[in-house]
């Protein structure tokens, strides 16, 4: 983005990482119907003890690898514009990953949601949708409405995109080639809805953290601080913008290509490859399976399925393994929550290597 005249000039960082840059997103729409298998169980002393790091961090304060991450949101069209946003860090440039249009993610405590959906939630409620998507914990959140990008666009002096062919927009056609666009260009440019919409979300985004703008009291929608949200911004100045892994299943739906996504997160965000998660509700209170997602994702897990429990009522939180083999992983989940009892599955389950029931034990 384009400073102010007088404003200050961000194109060190940007020219430096420029040659990093990547191709541009792809569209790929997700979707997955999933089914888990349990057998009987045989559970260990619920006593807690947990040995330390043996996931990742299990602090939903801090990010999971070396690169700070913002799940981010524009609104006010009826095509979702999400992204997740990681900053610099000593070993790698920032990187963005936009996040499909049309896929079907499991979303903590909702189960399988459309990102149409994902992108109508709370912020807080995106940030954990975002972060179990992409297997990351996100520790900054922002959305943005369309009429608010506008105004900072303008007030930075526009933005710079590169649109390989001329798109028709409401107020005329834009591009081909390299075009400074104002904040009513880009509203209209990201109102297109055509099968290249993801990939003018892509420019937009690109333009956007090539100079990030400064932001202001007003700017945001909601987040959880400018100020955390300006760091990650500032920090990923100049981020390569990448392609989310798909493929298709059934012939009609689309689903995030595993390990392939996984693989993309883990190098251009330094985390590490998520440990698969099911999460059932035996509490019976709304909201539980959200604050599991939120204790456990920066921990190092990724809900692979979320549903209610076969029944309500109960009365202790149970966290087991999947396989024996999967014993230290539940310990470090249980350790996540900070409550429950760890226990061994004889049976595995073939989708999660854990399954935390949740008990009236756990409080949101």
């Amino acid at each position: 983005m384009r400073s102010a005249p007088g404003g200050p000039v961000r194109g060190s960082r940007a020219a430096r990482h420029a040659r990093r840059r990547r191709n541009r997103v792809l569209e790929i729409v997700a979707g997955v119907a999933v089914a888990a298998l349990f057998g009987w169980f045989l559970f260990g002393r619920g006593d807690g003890g947990v040995e330390a790091g043996l996931i990742g961090p299990a602090s939903p304060a801090g990010p999971t690898g070396p690169s700070r991450l913002l799940a981010l949101s524009v609104s006010g069209t009826a095509l979702p514009h999400m992204a997740v946003v990681g900053a610099e860090s000593d070993d790698r440039p920032g990187a963005a990953l936009p996040i499909p249009m049309e896929m079907i993610t499991v979303v903590p405590g909702q189960g399988e949601t459309e990102t149409a959906q994902v992108a109508q939630l709370p912020g807080a409620s995106m940030q954990v949708a975002l972060s179990n998507t992409v297997g990351a914990w996100a520790d900054a959140y922002a959305v943005i409405t369309l009429r608010q990008l506008a105004v900072i666009v303008d007030r930075e002096g526009g933005l710079a995109v590169d649109l390989p062919l001329p798109v028709t927009t409401a107020v005329g056609v834009l591009g081909p080639g390299s075009t400074a666009l104002t904040g009513a260009q880009v509203r209209a440019l990201l109102a297109v809805r055509s099968d290249d919409a993801p990939t003018y979300w892509a420019h937009v985004l690109e333009g956007l953290l090539a100079a990030p703008p400064t932001l202001q009291t007003g700017d945001l929608a909601a987040s959880n601080g400018v100020e955390v949200v300006q760091q990650v911004l500032d920090g990923a100045q100049g981020a390569a913008v990448l392609g989310f892994p798909t493929k298709v299943v059934a012939g009609t739906v689309t689903v995030a290509a595993q390990p392939g996504l996984d693989d993309v997160v883990t190098e251009a965000f330094g985390t590490e490859a998520p440990v698969p998660a099911i999460v059932q509700n035996g509490n019976g209170a709304p909201g539980v399976g959200e604050e599991v997602g939120r204790r456990i994702i920066p921990a190092g897990f990724r809900i692979v399925l979320s549903q209610n429990a076969a029944t309500f009522g109960l009365p202790t939180t149970d966290v087991i393994a999947n396989g024996g083999e999967h014993l230290e992983a539940a310990k470090a989940a249980r350790k996540a929550l900070g409550i429950g009892r760890v226990g061994v599955s004889q049976v595995p389950s073939g989708l999660g290597d854990i399954t935390i029931v949740v008990g009236k034990d756990f409080t949101a």
